[in-house]
């Protein structure tokens, strides 16, 4: 199995294929994918990892959260990146080509683990003789507003049978948690992590919008100042928070 694949070439998807191989493909680039963009290019941004084109060669390939490496076990954001091709500050890397449908990203986290794993008798759908494992969550994956996949989350969590967490409608049909270590992580006074309403009922999405404004200002001022029209550095009394 190979792990990120970022950088694949054509060739070694090939070679994948042709050795039987699998690919995890984790979500370092909704976090990390300007800086790769800045280093690599935009071409090689576009194609990391290339996971359209790893579905044609027909490879086995799962998705992760490269968990707590580089995110937590929330897998939204990283479906969300699957879906849209942004990143976690609005930029948006990867072209239509290379993005999956909803469909496509959500089986990639489920069936596509046990894929790689043999699993895929036992988990990766609900079935009967399969294990149950499953969510019931705070919005429809498949309905909302794509800039609201990154703020689902779950209001039910069932494993191996078991409900191991409820919240909600639902709070109290859980089991009772052992205390959140270390004391003094912010889970333990914040009452989770990425916690927040969707932007399309919250100040969030008029911030993403502002960002997406910034963005576009600053690419117009990088267009002029390279033909002569404005200063190649912006000027002094711009906020530091909107440079990009």
């Amino acid at each position: 199995m190979f792990d990120h694949a970022e950088t694949v070439s054509a060739g070694n998807l090939e070679r994948i294929a042709a050795l039987g191989g699998g690919i995890s493909v984790q979500n370092r680039m909704p976090f990390q994918g300007t800086a790769f963009a800045q280093r690599y290019g935009a071409e090689a941004a576009a194609l990391a990892p290339p996971v359209t084109d790893m579905l044609r060669h027909g490879l086995p390939v799962a998705a992760g959260t490269d968990a707590t490496r580089v995110s937590s076990y929330n897998p939204w954001v990283a479906l969300h990146w699957l879906v849209t091709g942004r990143t976690v500050g609005g930029a948006t890397l990867r072209p239509a080509g290379q993005r999956v449908s909803r469909e496509q990203a959500l089986e990639l986290y489920t069936l596509g683990g046990a894929r790689l794993t043999g699993e895929e008798e036992h988990k990766g759908v609900l079935g009967e003789d399969r294990f149950a494992d499953f969510a019931v969550l705070s919005h429809d994956y498949f309905a909302v507003p794509a800039d609201d996949i990154p703020h689902i989350e779950s209001l039910l969590t069932v494993a191996g049978g078991r409900i191991v967490y409820a919240a909600g409608e639902y709070e109290g049909l859980d089991e009772t948690l052992p205390p959140v270590s270390p004391e003094w992580g912010p889970v333990a006074h914040l009452g989770g992590y990425q916690a927040s309403p969707p932007p399309s009922v919250a100040g969030a999405r008029q911030a993403d919008l502002l960002a997406e404004a910034v963005a576009a200002s600053e690419q117009h001022r990088r267009w002029r100042a390279a033909r002569g029209f404005a200063p190649e550095e912006p000027p002094a009394f711009l906020d530091p928070c909107f440079v990009l």
